[in-house]
Parts: C-alpha cells; structure tokens; sequence
C-alpha cells in the first residue's frame, strides 16, 4: 500500500529529491536555478494559448526589479527581470507569428510607422555611433515599446481583456507607490526619511530608477485612474480607485520632482475641462478635495513649491540648458543620421561628471540628436497619428462615461509627452513598456461598445 502510493507520486518526490541534492552541494543558488526554470514553464505553457497574460507578467516584472534592492551603483548594461521576461516573451511571440503565417492580419498605422523607426535607428546609430553597445542597449528600449504596443493590440481580444489590463496598470501604480512607502520607512522611519528627502530627494530610488523616473508613471496613470473613476459603476471599484489616487498623489509629492508636478497639473487641467459637469461636480469635488488634502498636509509639498519657485537658479535647469546647446549643434552637425542612441554625451562641450547622463533630457531634441530627421519624422508621425486618433475618438464617442475615459487617455498622453520635454522618460525601459501598453489599450478602445462583463 505504501509502495504503491510513493510509486504514483515517484515524479514530485523525483523533484523535490534532486533539489535536496542539489541544496546540499552546491548551496541555495542551483535550487532557486531550479525552481526558476520550472515557474518559467509554467509561465510559458499559461500564456501561449492566452496572449493577453503575456501583458500582465510582462509590466508586473518590472516591479521585481523595483524590490530588489541595489547595493552598489554599475555602469553598463545590466540584466533585469522584465529584460528576461521581453526576451522570453519576444521568442514566444515570434512563435506563435510564424504559425499564424497563413492569417490574414490587421496592422494598425502606428505600428507601421513603428517598423522604418526601428530599422532606421539601428542601422544609421550603428554606422554613425562612438559606442555600439550604448547604441543596443538603449534601441532594446524603444524596440520594447513597440513589442509591448503590438503584443496589447493583438492580445485584446474582449471587454474582459481590455479592463483587466487598465486595472492591471492602475494596481501597477498603487503597487509603486507602496514601494516608494516602504523605502521611506526604511530610510529610518516616516519622519526620519522626510528629513531625508529634505536633504537629497534622490534617496527615493529602485534598482531602475530616480525620483524623477518614478514620477512619470504617475503622470501617466492618475489621469487614467481618475477617468476610470469616472468611468466604472462597481461601488467597490470606485472605493479602490480612490485609495490608490490617494497613495499615487501622496508618492508623486514623494518624488519632489518638478516636472512631474507640472505636467501631472498640465495634464489634469486638459482632463478636468472636459469632464466638470453637472452629473460628475460631485465625483470632481471629491477627488479634487482628496488631492488637496495630501498635498497641502504633506511636509514635502513646501519644498516642492520652493524648488519649483527657484527653478531659474537651480544646477539642474542651467544643466539642461547648456547641454540642449550641445545636443543641437550635434544635430546641425548629423542631420539626417544622428549619432545613436546614448551618444550624445560624446559631443557635449558641458559635462557636469563623468557618470552624468547622455540623455538630452527633451524627448523632441534627443531624437533629432539621435536619429536625425528621417528617425524623427517617423517617431513624431506615430505620437501626432496616435493623438488625433484619440482626441477623434473622444468627439464621435455617444456614451457619456466612455467618453470621460477616452479623454481621461488623452489628458494622461499629453502630460506624459510634456514630462518628456524634461526627463528621459520615453527612453527608459520600464516607461516604455507601460506607455505603448496603454497605448495598445487604446487602439481596442471600441470593444467597449461589446456587451458588458464581469470587471466593472
């Protein structure tokens, strides 16, 4: 009887056998080898035949990285989980192309305009570049955008999808903004790590970010959260989105960062001035009184106002400056092929130390400087396609409440383009794969005309 019972369970106590074995020779890193490759499986054989939980694991991994704590600052390229995770799933995607061949499928115009970009880029930042390997690494950037933008559209496939997906990045949000708490506390506790930010706002970091970096995301997603707000009619829904709007605000000001604040306020203004009317006044005042409340009791929020007051005297703002000169000449210099991606430090006459970013730190003069003007008109053409398809969207919608979430998108691209006037958000990784997520979003918009589900 006992035989017969080990023998039906011979493949796990296999397993669990050889991972003894491997734990008690070589230590606990062969086990946890062991156990990734096995979740790795799982997660494959899951997400074949359901594309759209490719979407989840991928934008859900970057928030690994941003747990994992970092010891030591390196320079060059490292690897991160949700590099391993795109790798993965760029492979399984290719698959799963190559045997849907014979299909007839639909291209949207953005995902065209995509194509020539990144072939462009590459092929011109490899001829022209200093460095190749800075070159790579940052087009892996932008080429994770377009995957993430065309794996979204493809794998949507019904209101469900499409709703799980925005909520999935909103709890991404809130999932941030507990993290940026829990760095807080562990700078020494609430208010010792107040005192901190006080001093050195770049002490809110993650294995993939700054303070500047982090606050982008919430540009990005509190202008969604709200229209979704808005948008939803689950009572429960409509509670929780408003206790992640409370943390999202309440970690934005932890951020201290100025261009944040200024295109978030940009980006509410286009919001609220479509959707503030007699039916949403409520609503409106609620949010509105929730917003004011964390920021007039946050400590940080006079420092905040101090530094955006001081702005035309502060290192950063001068920094800038000087280095859009140099990114122009460079342009003048290379103006049909740019010098690649992550060169431009190479032709800066102003260089603050040697680890400062080659970043332009204006998403408009760092492509010209880039990739030129054959690289820029194919990457502007996407963002002006892609706007006045929303903003087209948003004036033919009927339905009241998907009309407020369509503009909710539009006023959150818009805040996100005009922060990208000031930090490199485009160009980072993780920005990248949850703004064209969104975008991908978007482009399914009109399955919410389909009969209601589940998720509200």
């Amino acid at each position: 009887m006992l035989f017969s019972e080990l023998y039906k369970l011979r493949y796990l106590l296999l397993v669990e056998l050889s991972l003894l074995i491997l734990y008690a020779l070589y230590d606990v890193v062969p086990v946890l080898i062991v156990i990734s490759v096995i979740l790795l499986s799982i997660i494959l054989f899951s997400v074949f035949d359901r594309p759209i939980l490719v979407v989840h694991f991928l934008i859900f991994s970057i928030l690994v990285d941003a747990i994992v704590p970092i010891t030591s600052n390196t320079r060059g390229p490292t690897l991160l989980i949700e590099e391993l995770f795109l790798l993965i799933f760029v492979g399984l995607g290719t698959v799963k192309i190559l045997l849907n061949l014979q299909k007839k499928i639909d291209i949207p115009t953005i995902i065209l305009l995509w194509i020539p970009f990144l072939i462009w880029s590459l092929i011109s930042g490899l001829a022209e570049g200093v460095e190749k390997l800075r070159i790579l690494v940052f087009w892996k950037n932008y080429f994770a955008g377009f995957f993430a933008l065309s794996y979204t559209y493809y794998a949507i496939k019904n209101k469900l999808n499409l709703k799980s997906v925005m909520i999935g990045i909103i709890v991404w949000g809130l999932c941030l903004s507990l993290i940026e708490i829990k760095i807080l506390i562990e700078l020494g506790g609430f208010t010792a790590g107040i005192l901190g930010l006080f001093f050195k706002k770049n002490l809110l970091s993650v294995g993939w970010g700054k303070s500047n970096y982090l606050a982008a995301f919430f540009v990005l997603i509190i202008p969604i959260t709200i229209g979704y707000l808005f948008h939803t009619k689950s009572k429960r829904l409509k509670f929780f989105l408003t206790v992640t709007l409370v943390f999202m605000s309440f970690a934005l000001i932890l951020t201290l960062s100025r261009g944040g604040i200024l295109a978030l306020l940009v980006a509410l203004i286009i919001l609220f001035s479509q959707i503030i009317k007699p039916k949403t006044l409520i609503p409106f005042l609620l949010v509105f009184f929730l917003i004011t409340i964390i920021v007039l009791l946050n400590p940080l929020t006079y420092v905040l106002i101090d530094r955006i007051s001081s702005i035309e005297t502060s290192g950063s703002y001068f920094s800038r400056i000087n280095f859009y000169r140099d990114v122009w000449y460079t342009f003048l210099k290379h103006p049909i092929t740019g010098v690649g991606f992550g060169n431009l430090g190479y032709y800066a006459q102003f260089v603050l130390s040697v680890d400062s970013s080659s970043s332009a730190h204006n998403i408009v003069l760092g492509i010209l400087g880039e990739t030129g003007v054959v690289g820029a008109f194919f990457y502007f053409t996407m963002f002006g396609v892609f706007l006045r398809k929303v903003y087209v969207g948003f004036k033919t919608e009927k339905d009241e409440s998907v009309k407020i979430l369509r503009w909710s998108f539009f006023a959150a691209f818009t805040g996100a383009l005009i922060h990208s006037l000031m930090e490199p958000t485009l160009e980072g990784l993780q920005f990248s794969i949850i703004f064209w997520t969104l975008v991908g979003v978007y482009l399914n918009f009109d399955i919410l005309k389909s009969p209601d589900v589940q998720i509200n």
